[in-house]
């Protein structure tokens, strides 16, 4: 029996505790261990959690996911394991948008959704057929996806918070995301496959769950009738959306119904000329205020997701925001820098300006920045966005960050 061993690759940076922080298990190793047939063997390990790499396995298969600021970790993973005459495949958003450098580390390359070629990928391996890349840009039947295995990685090691898929895509493309181009449809899973699943997370004694989508209220009438279905169940979620929200009192009563505790929402800046240029003018900083009092009404936390180093910004953009946070009263502040991942249209711009100043990706961590501002320095943009931090974040929040 053949024994795969599925890596979430991590270099420990802020980047990967911000994800660890703002969401559950991660999608892709998880995704492709639901689609694991139950003949095989398989073996998991989320480094973002303080995980670590075994190894020693006995696994005959080693796949590998990684974002940008992780890539070289995982290349590190590879390079061990080959050593010892394994099969190495790559994965995650970096593999697919630097394809030629990934294949050095690697026997073969997974693109887009693993759900699509996963099975036929694995025997392939099994009869010695491997081929280089597996890519697929079909968009999954969202009726056919499998939950997450919580038998692998316990709820437990997550402090019993879990990520369940709600939908996979995004309607909108801002240039400095990855989400539309990676999944190029958006889709909506069943309902009652969601609520199925929820019910067996409550029984483990999951008491989180993030509902897992890059824009959880885009569909109205399928979120109202999710926050209804899921209403029954007594779990505490939260979810990614937009501001927009604020404009739905109906959708706002069903999401506290539900058990919504609280909503990421991109704010990204209150420079409107910045969010008009990354195609983000429906939202309005002027009307903040008053979207985060209704959302609040509601008993619903707001985590405002802010970035910084759009070319519209100057200096003083840093206490802009500092003011801006306090006058709307945001929750949780997440501010870092806008990270031009290759790939995005932002990377793409920059890099024809000759404005990326680095392509060492350990340091498109959210801690760096690796390309040349319009109106300001790179060090002013380093330490603005770590006085906004230190300005809007809490003690206990700054603690775990600086161990």
């Amino acid at each position: 029996m053949m024994k795969i061993y599925l890596i979430k690759a991590s270099a420990g940076s802020d980047y990967s505790k911000y994800k660890a922080e703002t969401g559950g298990p991660p999608q892709n190793i998880f995704a492709a261990a639901a689609a694991t047939p139950k003949h095989y063997q398989l073996e998991m390990a989320d480094e973002t959690i303080g995980m670590k790499t075994d190894f020693s396995s006995d696994a005959d298969l080693i796949v590998v996911f990684a974002s940008t600021p992780d890539a070289y970790r995982a290349y590190e993973i590879s390079a061990k394991f080959k050593e010892q005459g394994k099969t190495i495949i790559l994965g995650g958003l970096h593999v697919m948008f630097n394809q030629q450098e990934a294949a050095e580390y690697a026997d073969a390359l997974i693109l887009g959704e693993v759900e699509n070629y996963w099975e036929a990928l694995l025997d392939d391996v099994q009869g010695g057929n491997l081929q280089e890349k597996y890519e697929s840009k079909t968009p999954l039947d969202l009726s056919l996806l499998n939950p997450y295995p919580t038998d692998l990685i316990s709820p437990k090691t997550y402090n019993y918070t879990w990520s369940v898929v709600v939908t996979r895509g995004c309607p909108f493309k801002c240039d400095f995301c990855l989400v539309h181009q990676f999944f190029n449809k958006f889709q909506m899973r069943p309902i009652d496959s969601i609520v199925e699943e929820l019910w067996h997370l409550k029984s483990l004694g999951v008491e989180w769950v993030e509902l897992h989508s890059d824009n959880l209220t885009h569909n109205r009438d399928y979120a109202i009738a999710l926050f209804k279905a899921i209403a029954p169940i007594g779990l505490k979620f939260y979810g990614e959306t937009t501001v927009l929200i604020a404009r739905d009192e109906e959708m706002l009563l069903a999401a506290k119904e539900a058990g919504i505790k609280a909503l990421l929402l991109g704010i990204e800046t209150p420079s409107l000329e910045a969010l008009k240029a990354q195609k983000k003018g429906f939202v309005k900083p002027d009307k903040m205020k008053e979207h985060m009092e209704i959302i609040k009404k509601y008993d619903i936390e707001v985590w405002g997701d802010f970035l910084f180093g759009f070319d519209e910004h100057t200096p003083a953009i840093f206490q802009e925001t500092i003011d801006f946070v306090k006058e709307i009263k945001v929750d949780k502040v997440i501010p870092h820098f806008m990270i031009p991942f290759p790939g995005s249209e932002t990377f793409k711009k920059l890099d024809s300006d000759n404005r990326i100043l680095t392509k060492d990706w350990s340091q498109y961590d959210g801690s760096h920045s690796v390309y040349q501002p319009k109106n300001m320095s790179t060090d002013e943009l380093e330490e603005g966005v770590y006085r906004v931090w230190q300005k809007t974040s809490s003690f206990m929040e700054q603690l775990k960050y600086i161990f």
